[in-house]
């Protein structure tokens, strides 16, 4: 069973006693090399925080990415290699299916003893920067050089739905939606994704790994509330009877319907600018009765309840949560 940060690891090497101790210098942060024509490496620099960074990409047809509409990033659980994620048979049709591109990375930090908000999934401080250079550097190697200007959609388990969450108040102009799946070591954000629809799945037994006193669960529910009193379009879901490792199908099911309607909103035809959303266009969910509503026939405190993007997603949203 993974579980979140257990894999968090160091790193040693056995030397002779005599043997000096020689620093080592880190490498010019920028594109490292190509492991093939869709996959490159990112060097960290002096100031980075991750210690490897690869990347890579899947596009429907490389002869003609003229109508892609987006890059969905697919990202996993901490120092994991999630590559293989663009090979996934559901999500290469839904690629097919609404004209968008994949990504998935490999992202890790080999010092176990950072503190949480020095290591990757703050995209803010590193990591985002690598994930759109090597987009820059893929796009440009197999002449589509306009899907690295695309805006993202981002869908990420763990520490890859922190790294989601992180970067879409990092280039809040860039992302389309994420949606974070079990991923609950979160700061509290600015206001600039508040416009960002945002989903955060929880696993209902999520409750063993506790860091610095945070209840994973509860964390989730807390960062989701105190956005929705500023009226962000975000909302949470709970998947009964799993755990934090257990099987997510389910929540990348809900996770792809919730990324149709975002596209179907926030984009148009031609332009890479985003749409807002107004508030009041969506539908609304109590977190307790599960009970939706149209936002305008919400009985009582609109703040209290979850944004859901349209009538079909607050559907599915139920119907996530049933036990």
């Amino acid at each position: 069973v993974i579980i979140l940060f257990a894999l968090w690891i160091s790193v040693g090497c056995r030397k002779n006693k005599d043997e000096p101790d020689t620093p080592i210098e880190p490498k010019e942060f920028g594109i490292g090399k190509f492991l093939d024509n869709w996959t490159c490496t990112v060097n960290p620099g002096k100031t980075s925080n991750f210690d490897i960074a690869h990347f890579t990409v899947w596009v429907p047809n490389p002869a003609d990415v003229s109508n892609l509409k987006a890059i969905v990033v697919l990202a996993n659980h901490s120092n994991s290699n999630g590559l293989g994620l663009v090979y996934d048979k559901a999500w290469q049709d839904f690629a097919k299916a609404n004209n968008v591109g994949l990504l998935a990375f490999r992202l890790e930090n080999l010092n176990s003893k950072l503190d949480m908000d020095e290591m990757y999934p703050e995209a803010q401080k590193g990591s985002g920067d690598a994930l759109l250079l090597a987009l820059e550097a893929i796009a440009n190697k197999n002449n589509i050089a306009s899907i690295a200007a695309l805006p993202f959609l981002f869908r990420g388990y763990s520490a890859g739905g922190m790294f989601g969450y992180n970067f879409s108040a990092y280039k809040p102009d860039r992302v389309i939606a994420f949606s974070n799946i079990r991923g609950w070591y979160l700061n509290p954000t600015s206001t600039v994704n508040n416009g960002i629809p945002g989903l955060f799945l929880i696993a209902e037994l999520d409750t063993e790994q506790v860091v610095d006193n945070i209840n994973p669960v509860v964390r989730m529910k807390e960062i989701v509330q105190a956005k929705r009193k500023q009226g962000a379009l975000w909302s949470y879901a709970i998947e009964a009877h799993m755990d934090h490792g257990d099987d997510v199908s389910k929540s990348d099911e809900l996770t792809r319907l919730f990324f149709s309607s975002a596209m179907k909103y926030r984009l148009t035809n031609g332009s890479n600018k985003l749409v807002s959303v107004p508030e009041s266009s969506g539908w609304l969910g109590d977190n307790t009765s599960v009970l939706v509503y149209s936002y305008g026939n919400y009985p009582t405190d609109k703040s209290d309840a979850s944004w859901l993007i349209d009538e079909p997603f607050a559907k599915k949203w139920v119907s996530y949560q049933d036990k």
